[in-house]
């Protein structure tokens, strides 16, 4: 009996571990979003907002420690969403993709979500984990809709619509 115990709390750290690790290369996607992405106004620093708790903020903030040209900020709302150049939405969020695309339409803000679903409902980039590995997909037309071009290399290895 401790045996099957011991193994359970094995694999349960070890699932932790392995979701922790993937967190970590979701951030360093996003971060990598932020050097791919030509914004219109050329920003001197790039403002990414996470809404939701998510340890994704935590990853990014520690990214945005090494460069002077990024900045993290946590999202209460989504009215708070028009003050970043990037928005993620965290999966436990994933309800207010609506309101959130309502609110970034027309605006140069790169829309990125954790769920799949979330590309015909208006996220311009999603984040997602499938058979232990990192994929994204973005919809090339609706960021350079809003203005923004997204360098050849960033879009030819995306999953695209």
């Amino acid at each position: 009996m401790k045996s099957i115990i011991v193994a359970t709390l094995c694999m349960t750290l070890t699932v932790s571990a392995q979701a922790n690790d993937m967190d970590k290369f979701k951030a360093l996607l996003i971060y990598k979003f932020t050097e791919y992405i030509v914004w219109p106004d050329s920003p001197a620093k790039i403002t990414v907002g996470v809404l939701g708790n998510s340890t994704i903020y935590n990853e990014l903030v520690r990214f945005a420690g090494r460069k002077d040209n990024l900045e993290v900020i946590k999202l209460e709302n989504t009215d708070d969403a028009s003050k970043c150049h990037l928005v993620y939405l965290s999966e436990a969020q994933g309800g207010l993709i609506k309101p959130l695309f309502a609110s970034l339409y027309q605006k140069s803000i790169l829309l990125v979500s954790e769920d799949r679903n979330h590309i015909q409902k208006g996220a311009n980039a999603v984040v997602y984990v499938s058979e232990g590995k990192l994929r994204y997909i973005m919809n090339e037309e609706s960021i350079k809709i809003k203005g923004m071009i997204p360098s050849k290399r960033l879009a030819s290895l995306a999953e695209t619509l």
